[in-house]
């Protein structure tokens, strides 16, 4: 195995101020919502580690998910398995049925949310797609069209978010990850633990009209319950770690073969696209390609015009990984890996140049 950095990415968006208050907002949040979604004095990873050894008997429990897309109405879905998930580790496991990449990114819904939805008498997914998915496509078109810049952008997100879900920001939505980039006709396995709560789920991969897909449907309800699964940890196969000062770093040797990769995520940080960092694998023709990886590191920024649109570009297969998850949590990703080129790469703009682009080659 041959592990080096990506060259010549394209440059990070210059932080403005703007992004600093939504920064702050999420911030803020997170933490609020870290130190008190337990419901009682003790700290979440105690919780979590006494569930996990009461219930420790078997794997994971395993969700079926199909990306679809209704190509007359236009319409981007998921097909789950199953709405209702026993809590504990649980495996997503993630058909795409289309010709877009697509995901699942998982988020946890604080209680202020679910108590909004119902006192304004909609379901929750309603709820978030009015507060969360629609002010965002609104505010973004005349951003895409280049009528505003980036920071009035922002600034308009925020207060129109702030205005219709405030809870988005304070407590805030927990990350917790989901299958990555998924190419059209992929499937991919990432397990995560999920505790009892209400999630939603989303890709706000673009179509050709910079129309997300969660706005054209592509945003899913399921329930977590407090039965549990009864699943243990999963054995790692492979190691790796994610982190704002180390960017991606791993151990073990990639050798051709199934692989179950553990991904650790040391912190978590708001970056200049308004999201964290995650960890995605993908197929290359050609690793030393420094064109190939610049347009890569290009597409995967969505805040540029054309980027984030169906699928990568040719040359860059996308085989699964994590979506983002809080600092302090594990992804795990099953995935058969045969002889060719790869990268290790994070949804951020300018991924090199945080070390979170790293190319190797399995013999």
């Amino acid at each position: 195995i041959s592990t080096k950095p990506g060259k010549n990415a394209m440059n990070a968006i210059s932080t403005i101020n703007p992004f600093t208050i939504f920064t702050r907002y999420l911030a803020t949040g997170c933490l609020v919502l870290l130190m008190s979604c337990t419901g009682n004095d003790r700290p979440a990873d105690e919780m979590r580690t006494q569930m996990q050894e009461q219930t420790e008997t078997g794997s994971a429990e395993v969700v079926e998910v199909i990306a679809m897309h209704n190509m007359d109405l236009n319409r981007h879905t998921y097909q789950m398995g199953t709405k209702e998930v026993p809590s504990g580790w649980t495996t997503f496991r993630f058909r795409n049925a289309t010709t877009s990449d697509h995901f699942f990114m998982i988020y946890r819904a604080p209680d202020e949310a679910i108590a909004a939805a119902e006192e304004a008498g909609l379901p929750l997914v309603d709820h978030w797609f009015r507060g969360i998915t629609t002010p965002f496509q609104l505010e973004f078109n005349p951003f895409a069209a280049g009528v505003v810049d980036y920071d009035t952008f922002v600034t308009e997100l925020v207060g129109s978010i702030t205005e219709k879900a405030p809870w988005f920001f304070d407590p805030g939505a927990v990350n917790t990850g989901g299958p990555g980039f998924t190419s059209a006709g992929r499937t991919s396995e990432t397990t995560v633990f999920l505790e009892p709560g209400e999630y939603i789920a989303e890709c706000y991969v673009k179509d050709e009209d910079e129309q997300f897909h969660s706005y054209l449907g592509m945003l899913q309800h399921f329930t977590v319950t407090v039965d549990s699964s009864g699943a243990r940890e999963p054995e790692a196969t492979l190691d790796l770690t994610i982190s704002s000062e180390n960017g991606i770093t791993s151990e073990g040797e990639v050798t051709a073969g199934s692989h179950v990769v553990r991904i650790s995520f040391e912190d978590q940080v708001t970056y200049a696209h308004l999201l964290g960092h995650n960890v995605q694998l993908v197929k290359l023709t050609d690793s030393d390609d420094e064109e190939l990886l610049g347009e890569l590191a290009g597409w995967m920024d969505w805040t540029q015009p054309g980027s984030l649109v169906h699928t990568a570009p040719a040359g860059a297969e996308f085989l699964g990984g994590t979506m983002q998850m809080t600092g302090g949590s594990t992804a795990y990703v099953n995935v058969d890996i045969l002889p060719g080129d790869y990268a290790w790469i994070a949804e951020i703009p300018d991924p090199a140049g945080h070390g979170m682009l790293k190319t190797f080659t399995v013999e």
